[in-house]
């Protein structure tokens, strides 16, 4: 490392605002090279320390830059804290990644596990080279390093997960030299990390001065949280809206647990005061409205305009009244009056012939014991397949008494039929003769079909029993299908016979049939002859 300029001790006072502070960052500088110069020359991890202390080196020449002492003012101040925050920051990446490299001898999975660096510190500050399979006692006490327990500088979950690698870990005890170095670079990022918060604490006490709108929308705190990650308010105002979010995001990894619900990207702005009372279903909204109206903020502080904050405050009343209405519930539904019920008459049908109407529509007993299912018993289904080809039948035929019973009709839901359409509700025998009139001889006097073929007098409409065996069963319009008695049928034929067959019972000449008749045997009665008209000489003259 070179040697610091005369006025340097000047330089850093003027930085940081305070006599005696130049003064310790020069003595931290030193120590900084005085221990990456010893890291330097260990044969163990030789090549990663003497990139680091390389770098190292430079730390003062970045904070001094090319300053001139007497140009330094207030506004100069501020960027070079800001200067100063980032050097920090990046020292910080440095060592925490010498830090990994040391300690990964004695708990490699640890790096895995805790991934900031602030925290990864404590927690090899508090371990270092303690039982590893007894962190919980490591966990309850503040005599380390740190300064603290390790249940404050872990969640609940992550040290559950450490404690268990710890259990199980593949590494090995450190030697006093390893021991010391490691010690040495906790020391160090601890110390680094103090005065990145003095930084920022003095960032936050000129906020009204440097960016009044923004510290009125977010606060001062947050609004220093933000102008020290991105290094000034001219670096923020180029950040787009979008990933405001993201900046500053303490984002968990290596704990498993899942990640891809709520709000990703935790960072400053969910942090900020103007969030404390709003849902965490309805932050990731917020943070949009929020951070839309913040960019135009930093862009108002960074042209100089408004000084006083106002234009801050105003955005500020109007990300509070979007968030209110986020966080407002629902409205309940009115309660709507009945409409006024009208006066005029109804035109619905009523009476008994309604009632009629409506009785031939209701539900039927076998509907009913259809859609009913006796419990523990199996329902009898009919159809082909299954699923929606077949229908079950439920309490249907469950009865199961070994003996035929007539089916209940209710004469309510039968179908019924009108007087002029009668069906086959009439006699049987009277509409098959008058079924077959067409079949009856025309004039010419020739036999009908069915008589030439003999039909008449052994088939439909012939009461002559028919060749074969006789059925006892007949079809009657009042029963259906009835039993009959064939000796009972026989005798009423006889009498039938006897009191048809009398004197003069054909009446051929009495009762002269029409000539289309067939009552005759076949034979057509000669008509009475026409008077012959007189054709004579002078008859066939002009009426008189």
């Amino acid at each position: 490392m070179g040697e610091l300029p005369a006025n340097a001790p000047a330089v850093l006072e003027s930085l940081s605002g305070n006599p005696g502070n130049g003064a310790s960052l020069q003595d931290d500088l030193r120590d900084l090279e005085d221990d990456f110069g010893d890291l330097g020359d260990e044969d163990e991890g030789a090549g990663d320390q003497e990139e680091a202390a390389g770098d190292n080196n430079d730390l003062e020449d970045e904070i001094l830059g090319d300053v001139d002492v007497d140009d330094i003012g207030d506004e100069q101040d501020e960027e070079h804290d800001f200067v100063r925050s980032i050097t920090i920051a990046d020292e910080l990446t440095r060592l925490h990644k010498s830090l990994r490299d040391h300690y990964s001898i004695r708990f490699p999975e640890l790096e895995s596990l805790v991934t900031t660096p602030i925290k990864y510190a404590k927690t090899v500050a508090i371990l270092l080279n303690g039982p590893l399979n007894d962190i919980k006692t490591l966990a309850a006490t503040s005599e380390n390093l740190a300064g603290e327990p390790l249940s404050a500088v872990l969640d609940g979950p992550s040290l559950m997960v450490v404690a268990v690698e710890g259990t199980t870990t593949r590494g090995r005890d450190m030697s006093e030299k390893e021991l010391d170095r490691v010690c040495r670079i906790c020391q160090k990022i601890l110390k680094l990390d103090r005065q990145r918060l003095e930084i920022t604490e003095r960032i936050e006490s000129r906020m009204a001065d440097t960016a009044p709108n923004l510290a009125a929308i977010i606060g001062t705190e947050s609004a220093a949280q933000f102008l020290n990650a991105a290094g000034g308010l001219t670096q923020l105002s180029a950040v787009p809206a979008c990933n405001l979010g993201a900046i500053g995001s303490r984002r968990q990894e290596g704990t498993g647990f899942a990640t891809n619900h709520g709000v990703r990207a935790k960072g400053y702005l969910y942090d900020s005061p103007i969030f404390e009372n709003i849902p965490e279903d309805n932050m990731q909204k917020g943070l949009r409205i929020v951070a839309a109206k913040m960019m135009l903020a930093v862009r108002m502080d960074v042209a100089k305009q408004r000084p006083d904050g106002s234009y801050g405050l105003q955005l500020k009343e109007q990300c509070l009244t979007k968030l209110d209405k986020l966080s407002a519930p629902a409205p309940n539904s009115s309660t709507k009056a009945l409409p006024a019920p009208d006066e005029k008459l109804s035109t619905k049908r009523g009476g008994w012939r309604a009632r009629k109407a409506k009785e031939a529509t209701t539900m039927t007993e076998m509907r009913k014991a259809q859609n009913r299912i006796a419990f523990g018993q199996e329902e009898a289904e009919v159809g082909f397949g299954t699923g929606s080809g077949t229908v079950g039948l439920g309490m249907l035929g469950q009865e199961n008494q070994g003996n035929i019973r007539a089916t209940q009709i209710d004469k309510r839901t039968a179908a019924k039929l009108s007087k002029n359409n009668q069906g086959w509700a009439t006699n049987t025998t009277g509409n098959s003769n008058a079924s077959l009139d067409h079949f009856t001889p025309g004039a010419s006097g020739i036999a009908s079909v069915l008589q030439a073929r003999g039909l008449r007098q052994s088939g439909v409409g012939s009461q002559t029993e028919a060749a074969g065996t006789a059925s006892t069963i007949a079809f009657t319009p009042a029963q259906g299908l009835e039993l009959v008695d064939p000796k009972a049928q026989a005798e009423l034929k006889r009498k039938r016979e006897e009191e048809e067959n009398r004197w003069f019972s054909s009446g051929t000449f009495t009762q002269a049939p029409s000539q289309g008749s067939d009552q005759n045997g076949g034979f057509k009665v000669p008509a009475l002859p026409n008077k012959r008209a007189n054709t004579g000489n002078g008859a066939m003259g002009p009426p008189k």
